[in-house]
């Protein structure tokens, strides 16, 4: 179990156990650094999901074979595809259990390529962790909610929702989905001491790993 190796479209941890099942995260949009060590900086220096989505998953390295995107741009299925021929390479069958996927926030768009069509067969269970479903001027079409609730919708049993009240960018869909899944499986994050807004939703990530069996 040492560090992550680089593969095309991210990340890969290895973890001790070659039956160890697999963990698929895509994270969201850069952030700035100072939402992680609190220094003002003239000029912001951002950290990609590729390197902050770590400090959650780290703490899941001895149970799980992780994989953690570049970043939000990423091709789901590339990606997934890299994946898959990595884990092989290393002797290790993915096949044998259905990997766990986890979409934080901006992973929204890597996670449409890979759950499109049938692509929902692929997993054992999925996370939404303050997924973004929003739409306006600069993405006019309902097209992302409609997604997300229509996969919510079909598959509410494998389906956990980790939320804040404003990460989803769209009240109607984070309430559907809220509604659908119900208390035991959609958790509301909510603001915590002097925290901004940025720190609230990257701590759903937190919360999310807690629920991961």
């Amino acid at each position: 179990m040492g560090d992550p190796i680089d593969i095309p479209g991210g990340e890969l941890s290895i973890a001790p156990d070659p039956n160890a099942p697999v963990l698929v995260v895509f994270g969201g949009i850069a952030v700035s650094q100072d939402e992680f060590d609190g220094i003002k900086r003239t000029k912001p220096i951002y950290v990609s999901s590729g390197t902050y989505m770590w400090k959650y998953m780290s703490a899941l390295k001895s149970r799980f074979h992780i994989f953690v995107a570049a970043n939000s741009e990423v091709h789901g299925d590339n990606a997934y595809e890299s994946l898959t021929t990595a884990l092989n390479a290393k002797g290790i069958d993915p096949s044998q259990s259905k990997p766990i996927l986890y979409l934080f926030s901006g992973g929204y768009k890597p996670g449409m390529d890979l759950l499109n069509g049938n692509g929902v067969d692929r997993f054992a269970s999925i996370f939404l962790v303050d997924i973004w479903m929003g739409f306006g001027r600069k993405n006019p079409s309902p097209h992302v909610p409609n997604f997300y609730k229509h996969l919510v919708n079909a598959n509410a049993d494998m389906i956990t929702y980790v939320f804040t009240s404003f990460g989803a960018n769209n009240n109607d869909a984070r309430d559907f989905i809220a509604k659908k899944l119900g208390p035991q499986k959609a958790f509301l994050v909510g603001h915590q001491g002097s925290e901004d807004g940025t720190q609230t939703h990257l701590r759903t990530n937190e919360v999310a790993v807690g629920k991961i069996p």
